[in-house]
């Protein structure tokens, strides 16, 4: 025994001196703990709590930072560069006030192009619509009506009436002929006995060879008289027919010259109306209160389709957009407050919840719905500011409860806690739980309110108390 002691000793002597110092500190705290157990009793080991009836609320806590409800972000919708600036940076603008114009020069030479394109479709238009056109469907349409009385003349008259009609012509020229053949005969045996002269024998035998003529035509109408009477009646309606036609083709002439120059008149208000947006999107407007917090070009600068030109940012409209698990959903609804806290600021604001997505976020996978939260007006809020929301969940009035500290949990997870028996020895007692916050904890059976129990005391906390 001597020998290892020995051995021990001048082994401890070759070691380093700060290794020493280890041992030797660590040997002292060993007995230090064996000296206080010795000489204390077991009831150094717990504090003692009084169970408490109050109020006990939980809640949900939050991150996010502080933005601006409406900001105006004005981006070019085309390559027309800034001509001038309205605003500078800094500026305070009313929603109407105006904030830049663009080069609307090019614009402006096309507008006053289009605008007499307009007027040029307007007078085409008016000369379709005009007297030109009512002339034009008067005559047509006189040509067509008396078409009609000659179509309806010819069927109205039966084929017994123009048989007599052609008969009674035939027996008049005959009648005609015998006539002039006589006359012929008479003159021609006076003009040998010296009675009639030469020329009234040649007049004698013209009127003869007309009356020959108008017989031999009378003839043929008569031997030609079903096919003459036929003939007169499609005559009559190829003509009728021909004049509807006719009618037909310029109404549809003039309607179809009338719906181009419509047509043609509406593409030139609309190639006017189009320019003329055109033109009244180069001068750019506020469509917020607030403040001109940064110009991103400058005047003449050339840039294109999609580059920033200035932001709007209302100061007095701030919201702050939070990340809700799905987890946490359920302590959020529509209309809900809570309690903001800038720290930076050492200001606490309410906040009211105004909209949940619908659709989630899914990170790393946990779903996340974006949550957005409008504050109440504070003139020393700023964009960008962090914040701690401090959302209510659950609360109870006047509940049993005891600290977190106090309470324990057995191999079976079944909460319970220490207290003195009849006898003064320390033994456990089943309880059941409600809510907790984290530092104090509700208890619905097992203790109640004034009854004292034990609270162990940590190692750390025992040997400060100890000291």
């Amino acid at each position: 025994m001597k020998s290892k002691i020995s051995a021990f000793v001048t082994k401890f002597k070759n070691l380093p001196k700060k290794r020493k110092i280890i041992i030797v500190a660590g040997i002292i705290i060993v007995l230090l703990f064996l000296i206080i157990n010795r000489s204390k009793s077991d009831s150094g080991m717990y504090t003692e709590e009084v169970v408490k009836t109050q109020d006990i609320n939980t809640f949900y806590s939050f991150s996010g930072n502080i933005e601006s409800n409406d900001i105006q972000e004005v981006v070019s919708i085309s390559n027309l560069s800034v001509k001038k600036f309205h605003v500078e940076e800094g500026d305070q603008v009313k929603v109407g006030d105006l904030l830049l114009e663009l080069d609307d020069n090019t614009i402006a030479s096309s507008l006053k192009q289009a605008e007499a394109g307009v007027e040029l479709a307007k007078i085409n238009l008016d000369m379709a619509k005009g007297a030109s056109k009512n002339q034009q469907l008067t005559q047509a349409k006189l040509n067509l009506n008396t078409a009609q009385l000659n179509y309806d003349a010819a069927i109205s008259t039966s084929k017994d009436q123009q048989s007599l009609q052609i008969t009674n012509a035939l027996k008049a020229a005959q009648l005609a002929f015998d006539n002039a053949t006589l006359q012929l005969e008479r003159v021609k045996g006076l003009y040998e006995i010296g009675g009639a002269s030469q020329v009234d024998v040649e007049q004698a035998q013209t009127a003869y060879d007309q009356a020959l003529m108008q017989l031999n035509a009378a003839q043929v109408n008569f031997d030609n008289m079903e096919k003459t009477i036929n003939q007169s009646i499609e005559l009559a309606k190829e003509q009728l027919e021909a004049a509807e036609k006719s009618y037909n083709a310029l109404v549809d002439s003039l309607n179809n010259n009338i719906r181009i120059a419509e047509e043609q008149l509406i593409q030139a208000e609309a190639s006017y109306d189009l320019l003329k947006e055109q033109l009244d999107d180069t001068r750019i407007y506020a469509e917020v209160d607030g403040e001109v917090s940064e110009i991103h070009v400058t005047e003449n600068q050339s840039i294109i389709m999609g580059t920033p030109i200035m932001d709007v940012v209302d100061h007095n409209n701030f919201i702050v957009k939070l990340k809700v698990d799905e987890y946490d959903l359920k302590a959020i609804s529509l209309g809900k407050k809570a309690e903001v806290t800038i720290s930076a600021l050492g200001e606490k604001v309410v906040g009211t919840v105004t909209d949940i997505s619908k659709q989630a976020k899914v990170v790393e996978g946990v779903s996340f719905f974006e949550t957005t939260i409008k504050l109440e007006d504070n003139e020393h809020l700023r964009v960008g500011i962090s914040t701690e929301v401090i959302m209510p969940h659950e609360s109870v009035k006047n509940a049993t409860t005891i600290s977190m500290k106090a309470l324990q949990f057995d191999d079976e997870n079944k909460p319970y806690v220490y207290y003195r028996d009849s006898k003064g020895s320390i033994s456990t007692k089943a309880v059941t739980v409600g809510i907790n916050d984290g530092i104090i904890v509700e208890i619905l059976e097992g203790v109640e309110s004034g009854e004292t129990i034990l609270v162990p005391r940590t190692y750390p906390d025992f040997l400060m108390t100890e000291s």
